[in-house]
Formats: C-alpha cells, sequence, structure tokens
C-alpha cells in the first residue's frame, strides 16, 4: 500500500514533506476535521490534495479566486491528475455535464466559489457526488475579525448535512486566535486537530521607510534591488501611473488591478511570471495563489490595511529561503488617509439609521409594513435627494445587507468597459469642448489611465456623482461617444435592485444590530491602530511585534529588519572621517550628485550622509551647483 511519501515524490517531484505537512495529511487520513494554519508559501494545497489522491471519490475545493482555482487546475491536469472548476458563465447544461464527468470520469478535485454554493441546484450535485474531503482555502474569510471577510464563506457549514461523515480541512495563512475560534464555529468543525507553523520567516528583512518622496525611493530600491518585485498599491489607478513611471525610467513594468478583465490579468501575470515584466504593480487583487519562488523584493507603496495583509503579502518573497526585502513606504499622510477611509467605511449606527429611514422613504415604505419585491435602486440619485455621502451610504447599505436587513442583488459599481478608440488629438480636440460630452471625457481621463493602450472598467456611479448627474444620463454620454466612434464601449446589464427583509421599523430595525455594528466598527479601529502602531514603533524587532499579534513570542531580535539595524549602529560611534572620504572619493570619479544618489551609492544612512555633506560643505572641500548636486571644491 502506498503511503504519502510515495505521492510527494511521484506527483510533486518533492523527496520530503515540510512540517507540519505529513501530520496534517495523516489527520484527514484519519477522517478528522483539521485546520491549518500555515504561513503564505507554507505548502498548504499538498495537504489536501495528497489525501484525496489516496481515497477514492472526489475532493470539494472552496476557493475565494476564480483565477487560482484555474491555475489549480491547470497545474494538476500536468501532473496527470483529473480535475475541473465550476466557472461562472456556464450554463446549466454545461454545469449538468460537468458533474457527470466528475461522478462518472474519475475527476479527483472539483474548485468551487462559496458564492455557487447558495444554489439549491448546486447542492443537489454535490449530494450526488462520493465526495472524500472539503478542502476550504482562505478559511479566515468566514470571520468578521477576519481582514477578507465573506458573508458567503457562512453559507459553507450547508454541506455537513449534505455530506455526512465527510472531513473538513479548513486552510488560512493568517489567522488571529479570534478568527481561529470563527473558523471552528461557522465551518461547524467537529473537534478539530489544529496544526500550526510558526509565522516567522527568518530570510525576510522587513523594512519601514519614512518618506515623502516614494517615487525617488523606489528608484533608489529597484535599481538596487534586481529581479521579481511586487509593488503593492491601494488604488487602480496608482497601479497604472507608477508601472507607467518606471517603465519611463527603464524599468520593465506592469500593472495589475481587480477592475482588469480576464485576459488582461492573465497578460499581466504571465508577462510577470516569465520575467517580460518582472516588476508588476498591483492591488491585494493580484497574491493568492501566487506560486513563484524567486521573488526577492515585495515594496508596499502605501500602508495596508491590516496586519493581516501584510504578511500574507510580504509572504510572497523569500520562498526559496533565499534573503528577501520587503520595503514599506509611508509619511503622516497615509496614516491621515487610511483613518479617513476607516470613517467613509465604517457607518457609525447613528449614520445607519438614518440611511434605513431614508431609504424606507425612497421606496415610499410606510412604518411596520415590509414589501418583498424587488425593487430598482439608483445610489447616485438616492444619495443626491437626500443630501447622503455616496461612499458611506454604499457601505451601509453592504452593513445592512450582511446584517439580513435587505438583498443586494448586484454590486452596485457595475461593470462598465471602455477604451478611446480615436486618436489621442482627436480625443483631446473633443474634450475641449464646453459640452456634457467634453466634460465626461475631461473627468475620464483625470480618473483612469491606460484608455488609450487598453479597454479598461470605469466606475459609472463615480463619474455620475462628479458630474452631478444619474448612472442611466452616464451611460446614454458614453453610448453617444460609441457612436461618434470616439471609443469602445461594454456594459454590464445587471440592474441594481434592492429586496428588503424586515418590516420597517427605523430605529428598532437598527437597535437590533447596533452591537454587532459598533463591535465590527470597533474591531476595524484596532485593526487599522495595530498597522499604524507597526508602522510607527521603532524599538521592537519587526518580527517580534508580527508575531506577538499573532499570538506567537520570539526571545530573539532578527537582526535584520530596519529596527534592528537601527539600534546595531546606535551602538558604535559614527565614523564621520569615513562617511566623509567615502563621499569625496565618489564625488572624484562622478561628478555632480544629489543627496539621494550619494546615499544610494553608498549604501549610507541618510541622517549621516547629510549631516557628513553638511561637515564638508562647511569646511568648503564640496560646494553645491545650481541644480542642488555637489561635486568637489577644486
Amino acid at each position: 500500500m502506498q503511503k504519502p511519501i510515495d505521492y510527494l515524490v511521484n506527483y510533486f517531484n518533492h523527496k520530503e514533506f515540510r512540517s507540519p505537512q505529513e501530520a496534517i495529511i495523516q489527520s484527514i487520513l484519519d477522517n478528522k476535521d483539521t485546520i491549518a494554519l500555515l504561513p503564505t508559501g507554507g505548502g498548504k494545497s499538498v495537504c489536501y490534495q495528497i489525501p484525496a489522491l489516496m481515497n477514492p471519490g472526489t475532493c470539494l475545493v472552496i476557493s475565494p479566486l476564480i483565477a487560482l482555482m484555474k491555475d489549480q487546475v491547470i497545474g494538476l491536469k500536468l501532473k496527470g491528475i483529473k480535475a475541473e472548476y465550476l466557472q461562472s458563465k456556464l450554463t446549466q447544461d454545461d454545469i449538468i455535464r460537468l458533474f457527470d464527468n466528475c461522478k462518472f470520469g474519475g475527476v479527483k478535485f472539483l474548485y468551487l466559489s462559496p458564492e455557487r454554493l447558495q444554489s439549491e441546484f448546486i447542492q443537489q450535485k454535490i449530494k450526488e457526488l462520493a465526495i472524500n474531503l472539503v478542502a476550504v482555502d482562505e478559511a479566515h474569510c468566514v470571520s468578521e475579525w477576519g481582514h477578507d471577510f465573506r458573508p458567503s464563506y457562512l453559507k459553507i457549514a450547508l454541506l455537513r448535512p449534505l455530506l455526512p461523515g465527510v472531513p473538513f480541512l479548513a486552510l488560512s495563512a493568517t489567522a488571529t486566535p479570534l478568527v481561529l475560534e470563527d473558523i471552528k464555529q461557522h465551518l461547524k468543525l467537529d473537534v478539530p486537530k489544529l496544526f500550526t507553523k510558526s509565522f516567522y520567516r527568518p530570510s525576510i528583512s522587513y523594512q519601514i521607510i519614512e518618506t515623502e518622496d516614494k517615487y525617488t525611493k523606489l528608484l533608489l530600491l529597484l535599481k538596487k534591488h534586481k529581479g521579481p518585485c511586487i509593488i503593492y498599491v491601494n488604488t487602480r489607478k496608482l497601479t497604472k501611473e507608477i508601472a507607467y513611471f518606471l517603465n519611463a525610467n527603464n524599468l520593465k513594468s506592469s500593472f495589475y488591478h481587480g477592475g482588469l478583465n480576464l485576459e488582461e490579468k492573465d497578460t499581466a501575470y504571465l508577462n510577470w511570471m516569465n520575467e517580460k515584466t518582472p516588476i508588476i504593480v498591483a492591488t491585494n487583487a493580484f497574491g493568492m495563489g501566487i506560486d513563484k519562488d524567486n521573488v526577492n523584493t515585495i515594496i508596499h507603496y502605501n500602508i495596508p490595511n491590516s496586519i493581516e495583509n501584510y504578511m500574507q503579502e510580504t509572504g510572497r518573497a523569500g520562498r526559496n529561503n533565499t534573503a528577501a526585502y520587503t520595503f514599506l513606504l509611508y509619511n503622516n499622510a497615509d496614516i491621515d488617509y487610511l483613518q479617513t477611509q476607516l470613517k467613509n467605511n465604517a457607518p457609525t449606527v447613528i449614520q445607519m439609521s438614518e440611511i434605513y429611514s431614508k431609504l424606507c422613504q425612497y421606496f415610499q415604505i410606510a412604518y411596520g409594513e415590509l414589501n418583498e419585491d424587488w425593487l430598482d435602486f439608483d445610489l447616485v440619485h438616492f444619495c443626491k435627494h437626500y443630501a447622503l455621502d455616496v461612499l458611506i451610504s454604499f457601505n451601509a447599505l453592504k452593513t445592512l445587507d450582511r446584517e439580513g436587513v435587505l438583498l443586494l442583488n448586484a454590486d452596485f459599481f457595475n461593470r462598465t468597459e471602455i477604451q478611446f478608440i480615436a486618436s489621442n488629438n482627436q480625443v483631446l480636440k473633443y474634450a475641449e469642448t464646453t459640452n456634457e460630452l467634453g466634460l465626461l471625457i475631461k473627468t475620464i481621463l483625470r480618473n483612469y489611465g491606460g484608455l488609450f493602450e487598453h479597454k479598461s472598467a470605469v466606475n459609472i456611479s463615480v463619474l455620475a456623482s462628479k458630474m452631478g448627474v444619474t448612472k442611466q444620463h452616464i451611460l446614454h454620454l458614453l453610448n453617444t461617444l460609441k457612436n461618434e466612434e470616439l471609443i469602445d464601449l461594454s456594459t454590464s446589464n445587471n440592474a441594481t435592485q434592492i429586496q428588503f427583509l424586515q418590516p420597517r421599523e427605523d430605529k428598532l430595525t437598527i437597535n437590533k444590530i447596533a452591537k454587532n455594528i459598533q463591535s465590527y466598527n470597533t474591531h476595524k479601529e484596532e485593526k487599522l491602530q495595530a498597522v499604524i502602531s507597526f508602522v510607527k514603533n521603532k524599538s521592537v524587532c519587526r518580527n517580534k511585534q508580527l508575531l506577538q499579534y499573532f499570538g506567537e513570542n520570539i526571545s530573539k531580535n532578527c537582526n535584520i529588519c530596519d529596527v534592528c539595524i537601527s539600534s546595531q549602529k546606535s551602538k558604535t560611534a559614527t565614523d564621520y572621517k569615513g562617511i566623509a572620504k567615502a563621499i569625496l572619493n565618489l564625488l572624484n570619479t562622478q561628478k555632480n550628485l544629489n543627496s539621494k544618489e550619494i546615499v544610494a551609492l553608498l549604501d549610507l544612512d541618510e541622517k549621516q550622509v547629510l549631516y557628513t555633506l553638511q561637515l564638508l560643505l562647511d569646511n568648503h572641500k564640496i560646494i553645491v551647483n545650481s541644480q542642488h548636486k555637489f561635486l568637489l571644491n577644486t
């Protein structure tokens, strides 16, 4: 009888397991519910793939991203293992054929999203399969206290009565003790065996850099640290802007965000994987399931929203256990921005009460009544009518949906894609007109980049809000531009609709969920304060800070983070004579260098270099020209 190690060698080309993979596999083979908390790059997929291969039947894998499912299925098929994933565009006939293939064709792995589980038809088809294991990837999404909560993950537990006796495996790379308890409860795990691996990554150097000139700092870092790199930013617009800036400075870059279509995402991903563009600038939509072991640099251009996000994203560096570097660039404006975003993204109970009451008025629902019809809804018109903030209202409605007060049938920001197909001059000439079409073009150009090169998603609600008109009017104007052959236009046909689930009781309705709202907002604030404290804390080893957040303690400093390095430097007297000699030698060979270039070329502390430059100026050893560059005083 073959053992787990035989499958590891034959299918995955590894000679030995990493700790605690083998113990996790054995737990599943013993038919135990299991939780595996392994850091990014810790080999989570092997933990469910091997026991599923060893047992008869099909493994059901719940995964949050279609792209991740697709990559996993392709990888398994290349190994000669039959696998399928439930795509969103399949017809019912296609779905029936896929499940028949699983049932009769020896398919070992079926991947699907948690949203798909809400279909009774899908539930029935799953019930007909011989499922040997349910693997829940990114299991932290089941918890409101996790960094990527998805209400659809709460539906996964409905599989328990459908698949009696089938073990569950919950997988995550980031889970605090609070999230861990939610995973046990919401997935209804039966006395699960817990396996954890230290989140300590001794090969990663965590560097936090305070700077007002991020673009210059980016260039210096990337010219010093060659090789595959991910730069994380917090807006789609920044992905394009920074990628264009880097390309203009001869650093081959691409960009990636959730608004790109599948073809654009695939192109950006493949160009990065094969290192045609070794640098990729991305939002946090990029990363889950990334399997590239030679990434040696991760740069956060903005402060992440949570420690969990930071750990998961930096964990994509150094998977080959060689030295890797992560840099987080920040300034006080970044902290102010995060705090403002929190206020907009976390409506208070008072704001929730006002918006809910106005919503009932908007649809003329009387007190005590319940209208169970699906109602067409225009968020911008609603906010304009009652003078409400669009973003706060949007997040309030999402909260009402999460708490079961109402249902939203579609994302308010429906996907609309455009690309300018006329020449740059034609478009700019059209934009100079004083009519609404010219104003719309200017608004688009100010808010979106790259639309002359490829088709990209634009936010109809945002455009409508900026121009003070309805979404329908924006769509009318876009269709006019399409008819004028200025743009190529693709629009979603899904109308935003709302269905009320509870009778109107105004404050009483909100009071029922007020505790949940306050708790949720408090936790969001705590997560934000944790990441801000981490960035600002320059006295405790970065690794100690990160591990303590996840309930893990280490006694020794890492000696390679910015805090440890700074502490080591402070213990030794600064050799200003040596620094001065190095600067003078450098300026003797390379004239006209600014301070940032000198710092980068000498790889010295910026403050010490600036102090030494001032000393050299005071002693007339060097001079500064009109371009603020230093040269020897001859």
